[in-house]
């Protein structure tokens, strides 16, 4: 079953808190990255082996600009108004133009290699190094001659402590296709969406989305390896602190310094009904103070969950099924059950309790590569097929759940028709939006 966490709302008081506090959430989610990004773009001819003759290259070719312009709009530095990623907006001294664009809310830079001031002088061309260097996720661009021609590019060709992820994408003439390969540093954990099989691309609106989403989870990714998180949490601890040492004078002032309890009620409450909410709301109000300044002091932990065997990392996966044998594609929630869609058997519906096999409700001709339950408007949305076949299908779920009571025949893709939605073939994702 489904399990949500509602986040409940807590009192501020005061203009310099909510001053504080929101200056507060500010940096730390800058700091997470969770709002803008910017990437390194190098352009890397076929053969060269070091970062000098890498980010010596003065000008792309014709596909590097193609690609470029797939990322997204070249815009003028001078009087820059939107997220410049560490460019210089005022005096050109990183450039005259740059590459920009906004992805799912997201603004993206790009430190784009042959757009950095070039020197003749400086071989090692340190000014484009000073940003690519340190940026946490570079595409590095090459142009394949042909099919069977094995990249040259090693990330040990760069010279960055800085740098945790290489994104090596090719471009193929022949078939005009981009080729994606991936290098991580060892630490950084996992992340999706997972390269396909080949990593063949030759979609390109696809590509550029399959690219930017992969860019941005890379950088979240990294956030969360030991060099970075006990940055943030330094950073955490030092924003806290300081906040604590500005407000809590005024803190304990108002609250603490006084002769009595009842000091802090109304002198002359309604009802009693309304004193004792007084009472209430203002102990809650010492308490948190106490609290903090417990806390801030390191006698106590912030959280049960945080101390001994207890603790859980955030998101850990459990184990729902352990003797499925299909491999699974995708799956969703149902009340009690779960749809899971594989390749060899269709769609199957495993109950939580497992004391029945798992039920077949769509056969192998219905290929579910995503699919979304959404139980108060009773619907079923999938995605089937993939490529130019790829459509969008609607269901009702009182009507799955029927045909299961009933035990009715195993639904087909010719069964399925009249719930295919009309202009929606070639669609390669979907995304649901909660208003």
């Amino acid at each position: 079953s489904k399990t949500y966490i509602v986040e409940r709302g807590k009192e501020v008081v005061g203009p310099l808190i909510k001053q504080g506090t929101f200056l507060m959430k500010t940096q730390i989610s800058h700091l997470e990255g969770s709002v803008n990004f910017k990437f390194g773009v190098l352009y890397a001819k076929d053969g060269q082996l070091t970062d000098d003759e890498m980010f010596s290259n003065e000008t792309g070719s014709e596909s590097f600009d193609k690609f470029l312009n797939l990322l997204g709009d070249t815009i003028s530095l001078q009087g820059w108004a939107g997220y410049r990623g560490g460019l210089d907006t005022k005096n050109d001294t990183t450039g005259m133009n740059s590459i920009y664009t906004v992805y799912q809310g997201h603004e993206l830079m790009f430190h784009v290699s042959t757009m950095l001031p070039y020197s003749k002088e400086n071989k090692q061309q340190v000014e484009r190094k000073r940003h690519i260097g340190n940026d946490i996720v570079t595409i590095v661009f090459q142009f394949q001659e042909g099919e069977d021609t094995s990249p040259s590019f090693k990330p040990s060709m760069i010279r960055s402590h800085f740098t945790h992820i290489f994104a090596l994408v090719r471009y193929n003439s022949q078939n005009d296709s981009y080729r994606l390969k991936l290098f991580s540093e060892e630490s950084v954990p996992l992340f999706g969406p997972p390269l396909p099989s080949p990593p063949v691309f030759t979609d390109h609106q696809e590509f550029r989305d399959f690219l930017l989403v992969k860019l941005i989870n890379g950088e979240k990714a990294t956030l969360e390896t030991p060099t970075f998180a006990q940055k943030r949490q330094r950073t955490l601890d030092m924003l806290i602190r300081s906040l604590y040492q500005d407000l809590i004078p005024d803190l304990h002032k108002n609250m603490l310094n006084r002769r009595s309890f009842s000091d802090v009620l109304p002198e002359s409450p309604k009802s009693a009904r309304k004193k004792e909410e007084a009472r209430q709301a203002e102990f809650v109000r010492i308490g948190q103070a106490l609290k903090l300044k417990t806390i801030v002091r390191g006698d106590a932990p912030t959280s049960l969950v945080t101390t001994g065997l207890c603790r859980k990392e955030p998101w850990e996966s459990q184990s729902f099924c352990s003797t499925f044998s299909y491999e699974t594609v995708c799956a969703d929630s149902w009340g009690q059950s779960l749809l899971v869609a594989t390749e060899a058997a269709g769609v199957m519906m495993i109950d939580d309790a497992q004391v029945l096999p798992p039920v077949q409700v769509f056969d192998k001709t219905m290929v579910v590569k995503q699919m979304h339950v959404l139980e108060p408007q009773d619907l079923l949305i999938t995605r089937t097929d993939k490529g130019k076949d790829a459509r969008l299908y609607v269901f009702r779920l009182s009507m799955l759940k029927r045909g299961l009571e009933e035990r009715q025949l195993v639904r087909t893709k010719c069964d399925s028709r009249e719930n295919k939605l009309e202009k929606t073939k070639g669609t390669h994702t979907r995304r649901h939006t909660h208003s």
